[in-house]
Protein backbone atom coordinates (compact mmCIF):
# COMPACT_ATOMS: atom_id res chain seq x y z
CA UNK A 1 0.00 0.00 0.00
CA UNK A 2 1.23 3.71 -0.67
CA UNK A 3 1.28 6.21 1.82
CA UNK A 4 1.69 9.48 -0.41
CA UNK A 5 0.14 11.30 -2.43
CA UNK A 6 -2.45 10.96 0.18
CA UNK A 7 -6.52 11.01 -1.31
CA UNK A 8 -7.82 14.69 -2.31
CA UNK A 9 -11.42 15.04 -0.22
CA UNK A 10 -13.73 18.05 -1.53
CA UNK A 11 -16.72 18.40 1.13
CA UNK A 12 -19.86 19.42 0.20
CA UNK A 13 -22.36 21.03 2.78
CA UNK A 14 -19.38 21.17 5.07
CA UNK A 15 -20.97 23.06 8.25
CA UNK A 16 -18.03 23.87 10.65
CA UNK A 17 -15.95 20.85 8.92
CA UNK A 18 -16.32 17.46 11.31
CA UNK A 19 -16.78 15.45 8.13
CA UNK A 20 -13.06 16.91 6.67
CA UNK A 21 -11.83 17.03 9.99
CA UNK A 22 -11.96 13.17 10.10
CA UNK A 23 -11.13 12.10 6.61
CA UNK A 24 -7.75 14.76 7.22
CA UNK A 25 -6.52 12.79 10.61
CA UNK A 26 -7.07 8.78 8.56
CA UNK A 27 -4.82 10.60 6.22
CA UNK A 28 -6.41 12.73 3.03
CA UNK A 29 -5.95 16.17 1.75
CA UNK A 30 -9.13 18.47 2.23
CA UNK A 31 -8.54 20.28 -1.58
CA UNK A 32 -12.40 22.43 -0.89
CA UNK A 33 -15.55 23.06 1.05
CA UNK A 34 -18.87 24.28 0.18
CA UNK A 35 -21.55 25.55 2.76
CA UNK A 36 -24.29 28.09 2.81
CA UNK A 37 -23.61 29.14 6.14
CA UNK A 38 -21.07 32.09 6.38
CA UNK A 39 -20.38 31.53 10.25
CA UNK A 40 -19.72 27.98 9.54
CA UNK A 41 -17.44 28.49 6.00
CA UNK A 42 -15.31 31.18 8.30
CA UNK A 43 -14.44 28.03 10.75
CA UNK A 44 -13.70 25.41 8.03
CA UNK A 45 -11.42 28.05 6.77
CA UNK A 46 -9.78 28.91 9.83
CA UNK A 47 -9.04 25.77 11.15
CA UNK A 48 -8.12 24.24 7.62
CA UNK A 49 -5.69 26.72 7.40
CA UNK A 50 -4.00 25.46 10.14
CA UNK A 51 -4.31 22.25 9.38
CA UNK A 52 -3.45 22.24 6.27
CA UNK A 53 -0.95 25.66 6.39
CA UNK A 54 1.23 25.01 3.52
CA UNK A 55 -2.16 23.93 1.43
CA UNK A 56 -5.02 25.74 2.62
CA UNK A 57 -8.73 24.55 0.74
CA UNK A 58 -10.42 26.44 -0.97
CA UNK A 59 -13.90 27.22 1.12
CA UNK A 60 -16.90 28.85 -0.59
CA UNK A 61 -19.84 30.04 1.43
CA UNK A 62 -22.83 32.49 1.64
CA UNK A 63 -23.71 33.36 -1.88
CA UNK A 64 -20.90 31.45 -3.06
CA UNK A 65 -22.14 28.37 -2.10
CA UNK A 66 -25.46 28.03 -4.18
CA UNK A 67 -24.95 24.87 -5.55
CA UNK A 68 -27.45 25.46 -8.58
CA UNK A 69 -25.46 27.97 -9.60
CA UNK A 70 -22.08 27.57 -8.66
CA UNK A 71 -19.43 27.30 -11.29
CA UNK A 72 -17.81 23.47 -9.98
CA UNK A 73 -14.93 24.07 -12.09
CA UNK A 74 -13.69 26.49 -9.19
CA UNK A 75 -13.51 23.75 -7.11
CA UNK A 76 -11.08 21.27 -9.37
CA UNK A 77 -8.05 23.84 -10.64
CA UNK A 78 -5.80 21.07 -8.82
CA UNK A 79 -7.95 18.26 -10.87
CA UNK A 80 -10.62 15.46 -9.73
CA UNK A 81 -10.86 14.92 -6.05
CA UNK A 82 -10.54 11.10 -4.90
CA UNK A 83 -13.09 11.51 -2.48
CA UNK A 84 -15.97 13.60 -2.47
CA UNK A 85 -17.94 14.09 1.00
CA UNK A 86 -20.92 15.35 2.70
CA UNK A 87 -24.08 15.95 4.74
CA UNK A 88 -26.81 17.51 2.76
CA UNK A 89 -29.19 19.05 4.78
CA UNK A 90 -31.49 16.34 6.82
CA UNK A 91 -34.57 18.13 8.19
CA UNK A 92 -37.22 16.89 5.97
CA UNK A 93 -35.93 13.47 6.33
CA UNK A 94 -35.78 14.00 10.54
CA UNK A 95 -37.99 12.20 12.33
CA UNK A 96 -38.01 15.06 15.02
CA UNK A 97 -38.86 17.16 12.92
CA UNK A 98 -41.63 16.51 10.44
CA UNK A 99 -44.20 17.25 13.19
CA UNK A 100 -42.61 21.26 13.28
CA UNK A 101 -42.09 21.32 9.34
CA UNK A 102 -45.87 19.90 8.90
CA UNK A 103 -47.25 22.68 11.07
CA UNK A 104 -44.68 25.36 9.58
CA UNK A 105 -45.80 25.25 5.63
CA UNK A 106 -48.49 23.79 3.93
CA UNK A 107 -46.95 21.62 1.57
CA UNK A 108 -45.39 19.49 4.92
CA UNK A 109 -41.79 17.62 5.48
CA UNK A 110 -42.43 15.19 2.33
CA UNK A 111 -42.29 18.44 -0.22
CA UNK A 112 -39.17 20.16 2.18
CA UNK A 113 -37.27 21.04 -1.27
CA UNK A 114 -34.02 19.95 1.90
CA UNK A 115 -35.43 16.66 0.72
CA UNK A 116 -33.74 16.62 -2.50
CA UNK A 117 -30.27 17.67 -2.35
CA UNK A 118 -28.67 14.29 -1.46
CA UNK A 119 -29.60 14.27 -5.59
CA UNK A 120 -27.76 17.68 -6.40
CA UNK A 121 -24.66 15.74 -4.71
CA UNK A 122 -25.16 12.68 -6.66
CA UNK A 123 -25.33 15.11 -9.79
CA UNK A 124 -21.69 16.52 -8.59
CA UNK A 125 -20.36 12.49 -8.09
CA UNK A 126 -21.56 12.02 -11.83
CA UNK A 127 -19.57 15.25 -13.09
CA UNK A 128 -16.47 14.74 -11.20
CA UNK A 129 -16.42 10.89 -11.13
CA UNK A 130 -14.32 10.66 -7.82
CA UNK A 131 -12.74 7.05 -7.12
CA UNK A 132 -15.74 6.63 -4.08
CA UNK A 133 -18.43 8.99 -2.16
CA UNK A 134 -19.51 9.76 1.14
CA UNK A 135 -22.51 10.86 2.06
CA UNK A 136 -23.96 11.22 5.76
CA UNK A 137 -28.02 11.62 6.87
CA UNK A 138 -30.26 10.59 9.48
CA UNK A 139 -32.01 7.30 9.97
CA UNK A 140 -35.58 9.24 8.94
CA UNK A 141 -34.36 8.12 5.34
CA UNK A 142 -35.13 4.39 5.75
CA UNK A 143 -38.73 5.24 6.40
CA UNK A 144 -40.03 8.40 5.09
CA UNK A 145 -43.36 9.14 3.65
CA UNK A 146 -43.64 5.60 2.70
CA UNK A 147 -40.69 4.69 0.98
CA UNK A 148 -36.87 3.81 2.10
CA UNK A 149 -35.35 6.72 0.72
CA UNK A 150 -32.22 5.17 1.81
CA UNK A 151 -32.38 2.78 -0.83
CA UNK A 152 -32.97 4.90 -3.79
CA UNK A 153 -30.01 6.59 -2.73
CA UNK A 154 -27.62 3.35 -3.34
CA UNK A 155 -29.97 2.71 -6.15
CA UNK A 156 -29.23 6.03 -7.66
CA UNK A 157 -25.37 5.73 -7.10
CA UNK A 158 -25.44 2.31 -8.87
CA UNK A 159 -26.93 3.79 -11.62
CA UNK A 160 -24.57 6.60 -12.05
CA UNK A 161 -21.50 4.46 -12.08
CA UNK A 162 -20.49 2.84 -8.02
CA UNK A 163 -20.78 -0.18 -6.10
CA UNK A 164 -22.52 1.23 -3.30
CA UNK A 165 -23.75 0.76 0.33
CA UNK A 166 -25.26 1.81 3.76
CA UNK A 167 -25.55 1.78 7.13
CA UNK A 168 -27.01 2.93 10.36
CA UNK A 169 -23.60 3.93 12.38
CA UNK A 170 -23.87 5.53 15.91
CA UNK A 171 -20.81 7.65 17.16
CA UNK A 172 -20.67 5.71 20.77
CA UNK A 173 -19.09 2.57 18.77
CA UNK A 174 -16.85 4.81 17.86
CA UNK A 175 -14.96 6.34 20.69
CA UNK A 176 -17.39 9.46 20.38
CA UNK A 177 -19.08 10.53 24.11
CA UNK A 178 -22.53 10.26 22.42
CA UNK A 179 -25.61 8.32 21.34
CA UNK A 180 -25.89 9.31 18.02
CA UNK A 181 -26.90 7.20 15.08
CA UNK A 182 -26.42 8.44 11.78
CA UNK A 183 -27.20 6.77 8.20
CA UNK A 184 -23.95 6.60 5.96
CA UNK A 185 -23.65 5.88 2.22
CA UNK A 186 -20.29 4.72 0.74
CA UNK A 187 -19.80 4.05 -2.96
CA UNK A 188 -17.05 3.04 -5.14
CA UNK A 189 -16.71 3.47 -8.37
CA UNK A 190 -17.32 0.49 -10.48
CA UNK A 191 -14.11 0.55 -12.41
CA UNK A 192 -12.74 -0.55 -9.04
CA UNK A 193 -14.44 -3.44 -8.48
CA UNK A 194 -14.40 -3.39 -4.83
CA UNK A 195 -17.55 -3.78 -2.50
CA UNK A 196 -17.38 -0.99 0.52
CA UNK A 197 -17.78 -1.86 3.49
CA UNK A 198 -18.72 0.02 7.37
CA UNK A 199 -15.82 0.13 10.13
CA UNK A 200 -16.13 -2.13 12.62
CA UNK A 201 -17.05 -0.76 16.67
CA UNK A 202 -14.50 -0.04 18.51
CA UNK A 203 -16.30 0.82 21.58
CA UNK A 204 -18.79 -0.94 23.20
CA UNK A 205 -21.90 0.34 24.10
CA UNK A 206 -25.97 -1.14 24.31
CA UNK A 207 -28.08 2.01 22.87
CA UNK A 208 -30.66 3.27 24.88
CA UNK A 209 -34.46 2.71 23.61
CA UNK A 210 -35.14 5.02 20.37
CA UNK A 211 -31.84 4.75 18.68
CA UNK A 212 -31.34 2.50 15.26
CA UNK A 213 -29.48 -0.53 14.96
CA UNK A 214 -27.63 -2.01 12.04
CA UNK A 215 -27.89 -4.81 10.30
CA UNK A 216 -25.34 -7.02 11.92
CA UNK A 217 -24.97 -10.26 10.16
CA UNK A 218 -23.21 -11.77 7.44
CA UNK A 219 -24.88 -11.23 3.72
CA UNK A 220 -24.68 -13.46 0.85
CA UNK A 221 -23.52 -11.80 -2.70
CA UNK A 222 -25.31 -12.93 -5.90
CA UNK A 223 -23.79 -12.43 -9.38
CA UNK A 224 -27.45 -11.39 -10.30
CA UNK A 225 -27.58 -9.51 -7.15
CA UNK A 226 -27.98 -5.39 -8.02
CA UNK A 227 -24.43 -4.01 -6.71
CA UNK A 228 -25.73 -1.84 -3.55
CA UNK A 229 -27.94 -2.44 -0.58
CA UNK A 230 -27.45 -1.97 3.23
CA UNK A 231 -23.94 -3.25 4.95
CA UNK A 232 -23.53 -5.02 7.90
CA UNK A 233 -21.80 -3.57 10.88
CA UNK A 234 -19.21 -5.47 13.00
CA UNK A 235 -20.22 -4.97 16.72
CA UNK A 236 -18.58 -7.60 18.73
CA UNK A 237 -15.11 -7.33 18.60
CA UNK A 238 -14.80 -3.99 20.62
CA UNK A 239 -12.12 -3.77 22.74
CA UNK A 240 -12.86 -0.71 24.28
CA UNK A 241 -16.17 0.78 26.67
CA UNK A 242 -18.11 3.58 25.56
CA UNK A 243 -16.43 7.19 26.56
CA UNK A 244 -18.73 8.57 29.22
CA UNK A 245 -19.24 12.14 29.70
CA UNK A 246 -17.05 12.60 32.78
CA UNK A 247 -14.58 10.59 30.15
CA UNK A 248 -14.79 13.69 28.01
CA UNK A 249 -15.32 16.61 30.17
CA UNK A 250 -14.11 16.33 33.32
CA UNK A 251 -10.92 17.65 32.78
CA UNK A 252 -11.93 20.66 31.48
CA UNK A 253 -11.62 24.17 33.28
CA UNK A 254 -14.90 24.82 35.95
CA UNK A 255 -16.87 27.55 35.17
CA UNK A 256 -18.92 29.45 38.23
CA UNK A 257 -17.86 32.80 37.47
CA UNK A 258 -22.01 33.11 36.63
CA UNK A 259 -22.61 32.56 40.22
CA UNK A 260 -20.19 35.28 41.55
CA UNK A 261 -23.05 38.00 40.72
CA UNK A 262 -26.75 37.16 40.02
CA UNK A 263 -26.03 40.19 37.83
CA UNK A 264 -25.78 38.63 34.12
CA UNK A 265 -24.60 41.39 32.88
CA UNK A 266 -21.72 41.26 34.86
CA UNK A 267 -21.23 37.29 34.56
CA UNK A 268 -21.56 37.64 30.63
CA UNK A 269 -18.97 40.51 30.58
CA UNK A 270 -16.70 37.81 32.35
CA UNK A 271 -16.89 36.02 28.97
CA UNK A 272 -14.03 37.67 27.54
CA UNK A 273 -11.26 36.84 30.41
CA UNK A 274 -8.10 34.92 29.34
CA UNK A 275 -9.02 30.99 29.00
CA UNK A 276 -8.91 29.37 31.77
CA UNK A 277 -5.86 26.34 32.44
CA UNK A 278 -7.27 22.65 32.09
CA UNK A 279 -8.31 21.40 35.80
CA UNK A 280 -5.63 18.28 35.68
CA UNK A 281 -3.78 16.22 32.95
CA UNK A 282 -5.94 14.10 30.96
CA UNK A 283 -7.26 10.55 32.67
CA UNK A 284 -8.92 9.19 29.56
CA UNK A 285 -7.57 8.57 26.71
CA UNK A 286 -10.28 10.63 24.91
CA UNK A 287 -9.06 13.45 26.28
CA UNK A 288 -5.66 13.28 25.60
CA UNK A 289 -6.69 12.46 21.71
CA UNK A 290 -8.64 16.38 22.19
CA UNK A 291 -5.63 17.76 23.45
CA UNK A 292 -3.48 16.36 21.43
CA UNK A 293 -5.18 16.22 17.56
CA UNK A 294 -3.02 15.24 14.71
CA UNK A 295 -1.57 18.38 12.59
CA UNK A 296 -2.89 20.71 15.32
CA UNK A 297 -0.18 21.87 18.24
CA UNK A 298 -1.13 21.06 21.12
CA UNK A 299 -3.97 22.89 23.60
CA UNK A 300 -2.60 24.42 26.52
CA UNK A 301 -6.35 26.09 27.46
CA UNK A 302 -9.37 25.31 25.52
CA UNK A 303 -11.07 27.67 23.16
CA UNK A 304 -14.85 28.37 23.27
CA UNK A 305 -15.59 27.36 27.11
CA UNK A 306 -18.31 29.81 27.47
CA UNK A 307 -22.13 29.55 28.54
CA UNK A 308 -25.34 31.14 28.41
CA UNK A 309 -26.47 32.54 31.48
CA UNK A 310 -29.71 31.73 33.21
CA UNK A 311 -29.66 32.73 36.34
CA UNK A 312 -33.34 32.11 37.59
CA UNK A 313 -32.30 28.12 36.91
CA UNK A 314 -28.70 27.65 38.80
CA UNK A 315 -30.46 26.44 41.99
CA UNK A 316 -32.50 24.40 39.92
CA UNK A 317 -29.90 23.37 38.18
CA UNK A 318 -28.09 22.15 41.36
CA UNK A 319 -30.67 20.43 43.15
CA UNK A 320 -31.29 18.06 39.55
CA UNK A 321 -30.23 14.63 39.96
CA UNK A 322 -28.05 13.24 36.83
CA UNK A 323 -30.67 12.13 34.26
CA UNK A 324 -33.64 14.22 35.64
CA UNK A 325 -35.52 15.59 32.71
CA UNK A 326 -37.80 19.09 32.71
CA UNK A 327 -40.74 17.73 35.09
CA UNK A 328 -38.19 16.78 38.00
CA UNK A 329 -37.05 20.42 37.28
CA UNK A 330 -40.16 21.97 37.60
CA UNK A 331 -41.04 20.49 40.78
CA UNK A 332 -37.98 21.83 41.95
CA UNK A 333 -38.90 24.81 41.17
CA UNK A 334 -42.85 24.78 42.44
CA UNK A 335 -41.19 24.01 45.52
CA UNK A 336 -38.44 26.94 45.76
CA UNK A 337 -41.49 29.22 45.16
CA UNK A 338 -43.73 27.82 47.81
CA UNK A 339 -40.68 28.04 50.07
CA UNK A 340 -40.13 31.80 49.21
CA UNK A 341 -43.58 32.82 49.80
CA UNK A 342 -43.26 31.05 53.08
CA UNK A 343 -40.35 33.33 54.27
CA UNK A 344 -41.98 35.88 52.91
CA UNK A 345 -45.14 35.39 55.05
CA UNK A 346 -43.53 35.40 58.02
CA UNK A 347 -43.70 39.32 57.90
CA UNK A 348 -46.48 39.75 56.16
CA UNK A 349 -45.07 40.40 52.85
CA UNK A 350 -46.37 37.35 50.64
CA UNK A 351 -48.26 39.01 47.75
CA UNK A 352 -51.46 37.44 46.84
CA UNK A 353 -52.72 34.88 44.41
CA UNK A 354 -53.51 36.53 41.00
CA UNK A 355 -51.76 39.91 41.94
CA UNK A 356 -49.20 40.99 39.39
CA UNK A 357 -46.52 40.63 42.16
CA UNK A 358 -47.51 37.39 42.44
CA UNK A 359 -46.95 36.38 39.06
CA UNK A 360 -43.91 38.69 38.88
CA UNK A 361 -42.12 36.72 41.86
CA UNK A 362 -43.34 33.15 39.77
CA UNK A 363 -41.21 34.35 36.79
CA UNK A 364 -38.41 34.89 39.16
CA UNK A 365 -38.32 31.06 39.78
CA UNK A 366 -40.64 29.07 37.98
CA UNK A 367 -39.94 27.94 34.08
CA UNK A 368 -42.91 29.02 32.03
CA UNK A 369 -42.86 25.79 29.60
CA UNK A 370 -45.62 22.83 30.10
CA UNK A 371 -44.89 20.14 31.69
CA UNK A 372 -46.45 17.59 29.96
CA UNK A 373 -45.15 18.83 26.31
CA UNK A 374 -41.42 19.39 27.07
CA UNK A 375 -40.25 16.43 28.99
CA UNK A 376 -36.72 16.32 27.36
CA UNK A 377 -36.47 20.42 27.22
CA UNK A 378 -34.31 20.49 30.09
CA UNK A 379 -32.33 17.35 31.02
CA UNK A 380 -29.27 16.60 33.63
CA UNK A 381 -26.17 14.22 32.12
CA UNK A 382 -25.12 11.75 33.33
CA UNK A 383 -21.41 11.45 34.41
CA UNK A 384 -21.08 7.70 34.29
CA UNK A 385 -22.91 7.43 30.43
CA UNK A 386 -22.28 8.45 27.46
CA UNK A 387 -24.32 11.76 26.55
CA UNK A 388 -28.05 11.96 24.21
CA UNK A 389 -27.32 13.38 21.21
CA UNK A 390 -25.84 16.59 20.54
CA UNK A 391 -28.27 18.76 18.26
CA UNK A 392 -28.33 21.95 16.31
CA UNK A 393 -31.05 22.58 18.84
CA UNK A 394 -28.47 23.98 21.49
CA UNK A 395 -28.00 27.11 18.86
CA UNK A 396 -31.20 28.35 20.67
CA UNK A 397 -30.94 27.18 24.51
CA UNK A 398 -28.74 24.48 26.08
CA UNK A 399 -31.39 23.47 28.70
CA UNK A 400 -31.13 19.78 26.92
CA UNK A 401 -27.61 19.36 28.43
CA UNK A 402 -26.79 20.69 31.98
CA UNK A 403 -23.85 19.86 33.03
CA UNK A 404 -23.57 17.08 35.61
CA UNK A 405 -21.37 18.93 38.46
CA UNK A 406 -23.38 20.12 40.73
CA UNK A 407 -21.34 23.45 42.20
CA UNK A 408 -21.08 24.52 38.76
CA UNK A 409 -24.38 24.35 38.62
CA UNK A 410 -25.22 25.69 34.95
CA UNK A 411 -25.34 23.95 31.21
CA UNK A 412 -22.82 22.77 29.49
CA UNK A 413 -20.37 25.20 27.48
CA UNK A 414 -19.61 25.75 23.78
CA UNK A 415 -16.31 23.58 24.54
CA UNK A 416 -18.03 20.94 26.25
CA UNK A 417 -21.02 20.75 23.40
CA UNK A 418 -17.71 20.05 20.92
CA UNK A 419 -15.87 17.19 23.11
CA UNK A 420 -19.52 15.59 23.35
CA UNK A 421 -18.96 15.76 19.63
CA UNK A 422 -15.30 14.98 19.52
CA UNK A 423 -13.59 18.01 18.21
CA UNK A 424 -10.64 18.36 19.70
CA UNK A 425 -9.82 21.56 21.50
CA UNK A 426 -7.29 23.47 19.55
CA UNK A 427 -10.59 23.41 17.34
CA UNK A 428 -12.31 27.08 17.50
CA UNK A 429 -15.44 28.09 16.12
CA UNK A 430 -16.49 31.69 14.48
CA UNK A 431 -19.64 33.86 15.12
CA UNK A 432 -21.36 34.63 18.06
CA UNK A 433 -22.80 31.91 20.48
CA UNK A 434 -25.68 30.55 18.87
CA UNK A 435 -23.59 30.25 15.38
CA UNK A 436 -21.09 28.59 17.20
CA UNK A 437 -23.61 25.47 18.77
CA UNK A 438 -25.36 25.31 15.56
CA UNK A 439 -21.74 24.85 13.90
CA UNK A 440 -21.19 21.77 16.55
CA UNK A 441 -24.58 20.56 17.00
CA UNK A 442 -24.97 20.31 13.02
CA UNK A 443 -21.63 18.39 12.64
CA UNK A 444 -20.60 15.16 12.00
CA UNK A 445 -18.55 14.06 14.78
CA UNK A 446 -15.00 14.07 13.59
CA UNK A 447 -13.94 10.98 15.36
CA UNK A 448 -17.00 8.82 14.05
CA UNK A 449 -15.92 10.17 10.16
CA UNK A 450 -12.03 9.25 11.22
CA UNK A 451 -13.92 5.38 11.58
CA UNK A 452 -15.67 5.65 8.42
CA UNK A 453 -12.80 7.15 6.18
CA UNK A 454 -10.24 3.91 7.41
CA UNK A 455 -12.27 1.22 5.57
CA UNK A 456 -12.55 3.06 2.57
CA UNK A 457 -9.13 4.34 2.12
CA UNK A 458 -7.98 0.94 2.36
CA UNK A 459 -9.97 -0.23 -0.05
CA UNK A 460 -8.83 2.33 -2.63
CA UNK A 461 -4.73 1.16 -1.50
CA UNK A 462 -3.68 3.66 0.73
CA UNK A 463 -2.94 3.29 4.26
CA UNK A 464 -4.67 5.33 6.94
CA UNK A 465 -3.58 6.65 9.67
CA UNK A 466 -6.01 4.81 12.85
CA UNK A 467 -7.41 6.57 15.64
CA UNK A 468 -5.47 5.80 18.70
CA UNK A 469 -7.50 2.65 20.70
CA UNK A 470 -7.34 0.90 17.11
CA UNK A 471 -3.53 1.28 17.09
CA UNK A 472 -3.48 -0.05 20.64
CA UNK A 473 -5.96 -2.79 20.09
Amino acid sequence: MSQSPPPRVIDLFSGAGGFSLGFQAAGCHIDAAVDKDEAAGRTFRENFGRLQADSAPLVFCGDDADLSKFDMERLVTGGRPDILIGGPPCQGFSRVGRAKLDDLNDEGYADDPRNELFRRFLDIAELWRPAAVVMENVPGMLSFDGRNVAHEVVSEMAGRGYIAGYAVLNAVWYGVPQYRDRLFFVGIREDRGIKPSMPAATHRAALPAGYSLPLTGVQFDFPFAAPYGELPVVLEAADFPATTVADALEDLPVVDYHLESQNDATAMGRDARAPLPYRFSPRSMFARLMRTWPSLAASSAPADHVIRHTPRDYEIFRAMRPGDRYPAALAIARRRFEDELRLLAVDGRAPLPETAEYRELQRRFIPPYPHDKFVDKWRKLVPEQPSWTVTAHLAKDTYSHIHYDDVQARCISAREAARLQSFPDAFAFTGNMGERFSQIGNAVPPLLSWAVACPLLEALGHEPQHPPWRIIA
